[in-house]
Parts: C-alpha cells; structure tokens; sequence
C-alpha cells in the first residue's frame, strides 16, 4: 500500500494551492515550499494553512485531474455517457482488471487519506493558534479522508482503514473493514467536520473554502447512499434502453426495474438513513432561507461563469490556473472541446466524453441546461460546420437557434458536450483553469426530495425543492398531485440526471439505487456508439489493484469475479 512510502515532504506542499479562486493566483504567486519540512512548518495560522494546502494540493496533482484520470473512473461508466470508441475503451467499457486508470483511483484515494492524517496529527499539536481557526483546518482535513472513504467504499466496497498517521502507529496493513465499519469512521469524520469549519454566515469564513454547510451537505449525501442502498424491494423507472446506431437512432423506452439491496447495506435501517439525510440538508436549507450565503444562482448559465465560482451555490470546488503543467487540467479539452483560430470550436480540439441523445431527450424544449448547457454548433475534424442534435435540423423557432450553414452528420463525434467547463480563461489551451463542482446547493435540495418522498410519500415539501431546481433552469413546474412515492422517487432520480450530469454522479446513483447492472444491460450489449455497456455481477465493484494484494499480508482475495 503507498500509505507507506509516500514522501511526506512531498505530500505537506509543492506549491500553495489556494482555497478560493479569488485567491488562488496571489498563493501560487509565493515561494515555493516544495523544500520545506514538515518540522521546520513551525505553529502558526499560516502554518495550520499550509498543511491543509498541501493535502488539498492532492487534486491537482498525481492522477487526479492532472492527468485527466480520475474523472474516467468517477464518470463515464453510466447509461449516459458516450463519445468515440477509443475514449471508452477502459472505465467506460466495462474493462475494470487491471485497469490502470483504477489502481491511480484507489492509490490516489489513500494518498489523500494518508497526507489528511498526517496533517491532523500536526495541527492538532498546535497551540500557538486561534482555536476557532484551528478547528476549522482541522475541519477541512476531516471532510477530505471522509469524502476519500466515501468515494472509496461506493467503488470497492470494504477497505482498509487508516484512522492515524502510520507515523502515530497505524497498521501499514490493516484488514479490508466492512462496510457499515468504513460508513461509520466516514460519518464521524463528517460530523466532526461540519461541527468545526465555519459556516458561511461567519465573518471569518474565507469565500469559496469548505464551510459548514459543504460538510453537512457531504453529510447528508452519505446518510442517502447508505439508505436507497439498504431499502429493499422499491421499484424505480428509468428512461432508457436500447439506443440503436448511427443513423438508426432509437428513442428511450419507459423501464420499470425492482431494485437489489446493495452488498454491504443489508444491516442498515432505510427509513433511518432517508430521515437522516432529509434532516441534515434541511440544515442547509434553513442557512439558505435566512441568508445569502448559500443558495440557487438565479439563471443555469450564472452556475457556470468563471466569475462566480465558489459563491453561493458552490458549495465545494476544485480550482485550476490555465495553461499550467502543474496545476492545469483537461476538463474544457474533454467534455467541451476547445476553440480553434477566430474563436470557432473544433472536434479536433477535445470533446470526447459526453452525453447520449437519450439523456438529451430527458430534457423539455427549453430548458436551459440544454438550450445553453450544451454545445450545438462546431467544426468537425474536416473543418466542415456541423449541429447537434438531429431532432433539432430545421427548426424554425428562435428559441432553439438552429442554424441551417450547419449541418448533421450521425457519428460517434455528434454527443451533447457540456458547457460546464467552458468559461474558462483561455479556451485555445489544453490545460484550462476549469473548476470541478464537487457539491452544489442544487444537490442539497435534490437529496432533500429524494429523502423526504421516502420517509413522508410525495408531500409539497419535497415537490416545492424540487420545482426550485427544475424552475432555475426554465423547466416547467410539477405537482405533488402528479406522484405516488414510486413515481415521484423516479422523476427526482431523473432529475438529477439532468441537473447533475458530467458531474461524476449518474454511475454512482445507479450503484447506490441497485439499478446499474438492469440499466446498463437493457441498452444491450454497446450503445448507439459502439460502446460496450453489457455489465456482469463482477462489475457491481471495482477490482483491487493486484499490488494492494500482493503488498497486505491480511488481504487475501479480490472483489467477486476479480
């Protein structure tokens, strides 16, 4: 395991990342500290900042995103995902043994677990530093190896934990622990977590860092997953199925799938875990309805100016500087493509990872998150003009835009490319200051729904938080008189589908509702890409790396089917 050879000189700081886009360019601007040891840090507030930077610094560097790695894993083995063959050939096609992509997502995983640990046991040490400032580094670490965990036992299932340091004594090779006993070092980190960061309503809150209300958020986000994975027996309804081939495109069909229990959660309480987390994001809420700190922007497009990001809505980002080695990465290049000579976005400038037509068809005739959250027109690798989607050829209606000098041509080219991550400040660069939305406001009212549709049947609450994320986006208002439980938990399941898209969420909801392998079999066996999406049980978990079982002498065996 790498917990035990990581350098942790190199782990402490390369460079300061800074916490908020606002700030982030003034502390790359300082000194290098990529020479600094940890005991030479010294005890101060500025000390307490520089260890939290450094363990934060983890995404950007290694597998993260700096290297565009960890975003296959997290998002592209889902129904919806889709782009040219080659881009899918590992994560997104179902080959997962000895997939290098998944051995850099767990190595990566523990290497933050490991630095967040490290730091802890250092801030904790110090007294030469404000105690509500203290607890608030201390708050960001607890939220990072929780969100590790958590990223981590949704993947693999059980896995080694690491409460401590190695260097406090720590097993350097612990026992793969169950899944309620990850779930629950998990939860503790994120309740110390949302007890010790301030809340966005403090004035000594930093914009755009983790706050409070991220933390209760995260918080609540786990108490969900554990719950639709322990409930037994619902029944949920997916549009979906076969999506034919090139220029024999099929239309999503209305399926109706009886969900499993997801190993590991069998002793969990379903109704316990839904109270929890509609509770917990109720918190969130109350913040936003007596403050400004947190809530919705008032249009789609606002959520995705570079301007705002970390305001109210984002409640935890990871920031980037354009055209940087270090500190750059391929978001833009990937899902949005970049622009070419004169302004113009070219294929051959990215956009491999998007969205099938069956998720563009989720979506109403003008809602924004389609109107103007995805790409319509570029050029082709010909350099030809070109339109996206086909229903769209020949509309007449301004409201759509279509253009007629653009033409459709049905290939594995032609997929809804995001704009999330185009506002950038240089689109003609490969590596972009894009930022990734980690946690949004908009989920803390999605899991609010979800959970209160369990726990009470369609009720106003649940439909009124909803209608607030569909009506931001000019999507129609629904009625708590549309829905039974079933049909409600279905629609909402959709619209995170829609609102949260490319935002490594749709694989793991199907995962978490027990759904994936009927969803992704009921395409058959590829898409209309040519993309395999056929699934076997094996595939309900990744595979440990070979080396983590070959490196622990207390795991003996992989996943099932590995």
């Amino acid at each position: 395991m790498k917990l035990r050879t990581i350098n942790i000189k190199a782990a402490i700081i390369s460079f300061c990342i800074a916490a908020s886009f606002a700030s982030c360019k003034d502390a790359l601007e300082e000194t290098p500290y990529s020479f600094i040891s940890p005991d030479k840090l010294g005890d101060s507030p500025e000390a307490a900042q520089l260890w939290v930077n450094g363990v934060k610094s983890t995404f950007n560097s290694g597998h993260f995103f700096a290297y565009a790695i960890f975003n296959r894993v997290y998002d592209v083995d889902s129904d919806d995902a889709t782009g040219p063959n080659w881009a899918f050939a590992a994560t997104g096609a179902g080959n997962f043994q000895e997939n290098t992509d998944i051995r850099a997502y767990w190595n990566d995983l523990f290497t933050l677990v490991s630095r967040a640990n490290f730091a802890i046991s250092k801030v904790s040490e110090m007294t030469a530093i404000d105690e509500a400032a203290k607890n608030n580094a201390l708050g960001e670490l607890n939220f990072y190896r929780g969100w590790a965990y958590f990223t981590l036992v949704r993947a693999f299932g059980p896995v080694p934990l690491y409460k401590r340091s190695v260097s406090e004594g720590e097993d350097t090779n612990p026992p793969r622990a169950s899944v309620p006993e990850v779930y629950a070092f998990i939860i503790d980190c994120l309740k110390q977590s949302e007890t010790q960061l301030y809340s966005r309503t403090n004035p000594a809150y930093n914009a755009g860092t983790l706050s409070q209300e991220a933390a209760k958020t995260m918080l609540a986000k786990v108490y969900l997953n554990i719950a639709s994975g322990a409930l037994s027996g619902a029944r949920v309804i997916v549009n979906g199925g076969q999506q034919g081939s090139w220029n024999a495109r099929k239309a999503p069909q209305t399926l109706t799938f009886t969900k499993s229990v997801v190993a590991g959660h069998e002793a969990f309480n379903a109704n316990e875990y839904f109270t929890l987390a509609r509770d917990k994001a109720k918190e969130v809420m109350n913040v936003a309805a007596s403050s400004g700190a947190v809530g919705l922007f008032p249009t789609w497009s606002e959520v995705w100016q570079k301007a705002n990001r970390g305001g109210k809505e984002h409640l935890w980002m990871m920031y980037a500087v354009s055209g940087s080695e270090n500190f750059g990465n391929f978001l833009t290049y990937h899902y949005s493509g970049i622009e070419g000579t004169g302004g113009v976005r070219v294929q051959s400038g990215g956009g491999f990872y998007g969205l099938s037509d069956h998720w563009y068809d989720l979506f109403e005739t003008y809602d924004q998150r389609i109107r103007n959250g995805v790409a319509h027109k570029w050029l082709n690798y010909r350099g030809e003009p070109q339109w996206y989607p086909r229903k769209e050829v020949g509309s007449t209606d301004p409201a759509i835009g279509y253009d007629a000098s653009h033409t459709y041509n049905d290939d594995d080219g032609h997929i809804a490319l995001v704009n999330k991550f185009y506002d950038v400040s240089d689109r003609t660069v490969f590596r972009t200051d894009a930022a990734y939305p980690w946690l949004r406001y908009a989920e803390t009212l999605l899991i609010y729904a979800e959970a209160e549709n369990e726990v009470s049947s369609p009720t106003q609450t649940a439909v009124d938080a909803l209608n607030l994320v569909r009506q931001r986006s000019n999507a129609s208002a629904v009625s708590v008189g549309d829905f039974n439980k079933e049909t409600l938990r279905s629609f909402i399941l959709e619209e995170r589908r829609r609102e949260l898209a490319a935002e490594g969420s749709r694989a793991w909801d199907l995962r978490r509702w027990g759904i994936y392998l009927q969803v992704m079999n009921s395409i058959g066996t590829v898409d209309a890409n040519g993309i395999v999406k056929s699934r076997q049980e094996r595939h309900l978990l990744f595979p440990l790396p070979i080396t983590e079982i070959n490196g622990n002498t207390n795991i003996n065996e992989n996943n099932p089917g590995w």
